[in-house]
């Protein structure tokens, strides 16, 4: 007996797909998410092959006070090369020519089948955005929870950009807030390869059982070719230690108030945000910023605002829909953020 390749459909599962009257079944999908960043993170294609390359400026020039008559030596900031490489995310679909045809329902069965996988492979990504860990991982890149990963300044110099709120145990939320920019942070893909989920559509294939008999299947092809480059620690701040047990009692953390220190940590955040909107470089100029929180979070600030007096937590139009915004700054949704981080020290 022929043993079966694993992850192919078989006839129960096809079975399981139809409504009683033979067409494809409507999909109720219990674990679809939204993760707003993936439609609006940047792209920036690698220089070279798979691997995308930056410069940090790790030390300025030091001018000192001179009298007359006397010299001064020449100095000359400091600098390191990063660099950030991508990972490829794959997926296959293949389904038996034979059974493809049961009803008449190729087409509608290999589309809806194409839409659970996508759906799949977005909220990997996702997740692995804030919680991929090459150091434990090395088919991965790290992820921001990886990178922002301590409160102590004497640790790492990144924890002047996590905010702690106070939150113990293993019940705890991140809010993050990120300016998106060419020379603050993005994500990069290879050279020569396009951005983003992209499906290849391989027809009718000669195709292997796990015995090595062959046979025909329809199969589909999806991959992202995806890394992160963080140019500037600073464009990116995280709250983390809520505790969402606490939500809505009396010792429940101030939502807007952490909204309101996130914004003070950048350099430079957009024009009627916060106090310092220039800087002497002006690379740093030009970041699209939002905040990602999941949605208990989300409904925890929606509480606060509505039982509390602010005028800074306002709905705006952003691309021609209506979304909750912190000094013009929007608020997304992100499903692939927890509520079960362990407290950051």
């Amino acid at each position: 007996m022929a043993t079966l390749t694993p992850g192919v459909m078989t006839y129960s599962e096809w079975a399981m797909r139809m409504d009683p009257t033979g067409k494809s079944a409507y999909l109720v999908n219990l674990l679809s998410q939204n993760n707003a960043m993936l439609q609006e993170m940047m792209a920036v294609q690698c220089q070279n092959g798979n691997s995308f390359e930056f410069t940090q400026v790790t030390s300025l020039p030091t001018p000192v006070k001179r009298s007359y008559n006397q010299g001064v030596n020449p100095t000359m900031a400091t600098v390191a090369k990063q660099v950030a490489t991508c990972i490829e995310y794959a997926d296959t679909i293949q389904l038996d020519a034979s059974l493809a045809e049961l009803n008449g329902q190729r087409n509608e069965t290999r589309a809806r089948e194409l839409m659970l996988h996508m759906q799949s492979l977005g909220q990997t990504v996702a997740s692995d955005l804030f919680y991929a860990n090459n150091n434990t991982d090395p088919t991965t890149f790290t992820g921001f929870s990886n990178i922002y990963n301590t409160v102590s300044t004497s640790t790492s110099q990144i924890a002047n950009n996590v905010i702690d709120c106070a939150g113990t145990g293993s019940t705890n939320a991140s809010i993050w807030l990120i300016g998106w920019g060419d020379n603050q942070i993005h994500t990069i893909m290879p050279n020569g390869v396009p951005a983003g989920l992209n499906h290849l559509d391989k027809g009718l294939e000669r195709v292997y059982d796990a015995d090595g008999k062959p046979y025909y299947a329809w199969v589909d092809w999806l991959k992202w070719n995806l890394g992160l480059a963080i140019h500037d620690w600073r464009y990116a701040v995280r709250a983390c230690n809520i505790d969402v047990t606490l939500f809505g009692g009396a010792s429940t953390a101030d939502l807007i108030g952490i909204l309101a220190a996130m914004i003070m940590k950048p350099p430079v955040t957009p024009s009627g945000v916060g106090p310092v909107q220039t800087a002497d470089d002006p690379t740093e100029q030009g970041s699209r910023f939002a905040f990602y929180l999941n949605r208990t979070v989300y409904a925890e600030l929606d509480r606060q605002a509505r039982t509390g007096t602010n005028i800074l937590l306002q709905m705006e139009q952003w691309a021609g829909v209506p979304t909750l915004a912190y000094r013009g700054i929007p608020i997304r949704n992100a499903d692939a953020l927890t509520i079960t981080e362990t407290r950051v020290v």
